[in-house]
């Protein structure tokens, strides 16, 4: 395995510093996650709902699509860069909202943030991170999407919320829709009994525990960010939510959770400036396609009215450059960036996001393209039975 530094430029003494970890995919860093964290944290971030069957269906349609390589056609300069709801961005490759990121490394969202502005992209921020919004704030350039929701603590807790990300400066708020219930998976509530329970776990991840202590974080505060409730939510968002929260905001929304044409047709019709095809990652119900699979028909649906991002499953810069030709307009990436924060923090989310730069302007190359504007359906071979999806 390479040896890498995970830093550009002028960046901070973390940053500075030679990367502890190192690691040149996601199996590397998913082995040294597996190390970092305790086991429970790290099977509730590896798994899925139920019986796990579109957790893997995410992956395995990556799998299934493959490169139409172009002979002598490699061109010097490959370029990355896009737009994405008017932002400019180093490549397609979004940080999604994702809580509890305080409990998987202190820094959590402000680490994650750090990293994305540095790299040159958007990070979107979930409101059960760890940290309050009003502790996240721009870093180094780069954009910020706030995740708001109705569904937890009702209207008046997200006018708050949108106030508070409209006073520091967010480009857009994320509504995710296909969240009504929680998912049954047991709680890992943190007091007094249950960590001495996980003590021997904890003894034999030190460095998590560690920091881990040293944060300081209250445990109600490390209990609301890992979601230790379960069942249904209090009252689960509709899609009149949608269109108060578009008044309220005055700015661009992303939907994130389209699944079918006819929610796709709904979200543009209510004002989305941008969708998300997303399954949550296959933590909200189980025997859902694949988001890839799933992507043709929701852009057919928009038919340009709004962009079309996608997530779930996305492991590799060959990943993107797939969701790309398919049509997407960037993905979101959720556990990869996650697994590389608990590892190395601002240092591991930058360094995963260099290697996906990195996988993307090799696929180009193969590809025979310039840029990934180029990019389009006559660059993969996709199976014959998806056109009956």
């Amino acid at each position: 395995m390479t040896r890498a530094r995970a830093h550009t430029g002028n960046t901070s003494s973390e940053l500075e510093l030679e990367y502890r970890h190192q690691f040149d995919t996601f199996t590397d860093v998913e082995r040294l996650a597996r190390k970092t964290l305790p086991n429970a944290m790290f099977e509730r971030l590896n798994s899925g709902v139920g019986e796990g069957a579109t957790f893997r269906a995410n992956r395995q349609a990556y799998q299934e699509v493959e490169f139409r390589p172009r002979g002598a056609s490699v061109s010097p300069e490959r370029s990355t860069v896009t737009t994405v709801l008017g932002e400019t961005v180093s490549a397609p490759v979004i940080l999604a909202p994702v809580g509890a990121l305080r409990l998987q490394h202190p820094a959590g969202a402000v680490a994650a943030i750090e990293a994305a502005g540095r790299f040159g992209t958007v990070c979107a921020v979930s409101p059960a991170t760890g940290h309050p919004l009003a502790e996240l704030t721009p870093s180094h350039g780069g954009a910020l999407w706030a995740q708001v929701t109705t569904a937890m603590a009702g209207r008046d807790a997200a006018e708050q919320s949108i106030e508070t990300v409209k006073s520091i400066g967010y480009k857009a708020i994320v509504v995710t829709v296909d969240s009504a219930l929680r998912p049954k998976t047991p709680p890992i509530r943190l007091n007094a009994r249950t960590i001495a329970s996980f003590a021997p776990d904890l003894v034999r991840h030190p460095r998590w525990t560690v920091g881990f202590l040293r944060d300081g974080m209250r445990l109600s505060v490390a209990n609301s960010a890992v979601g230790a409730s379960v069942g249904t939510s209090a009252r689960p968002l509709a899609w009149d939510d949608l269109t108060w929260m578009r008044d309220q905001w005055g700015g661009p929304i992303v939907v994130k959770g389209i699944m079918t044409a006819e929610d796709a047709h709904r979200a543009v019709d209510l004002g989305a400036s941008a969708i998300v095809v997303s399954n949550h990652g296959g933590l909200t119900v189980d025997s859902a396609p694949a988001t890839l699979r799933v992507l043709p028909e929701v852009l057919e649906a928009v038919d340009g009215r709004a962009e079309v991002l996608v997530d779930g499953g996305i492991r590799s810069g060959n990943d993107v450059v797939k969701a790309l030709a398919l049509g997407a307009r960037s993905v979101l990436v959720g556990r990869a960036y996650v697994m590389a924060l608990a590892v190395g923090g601002a240092a591991g989310v930058l360094h995963m996001l260099q290697l996906l730069q990195d996988d993307i302007q090799r696929a180009l190359a193969f590809l025979g393209c310039s840029s990934i504007q180029e990019l389009g359906p006559e660059h993969v071979r996709v199976p014959g039975d998806w056109a009956r999806v």
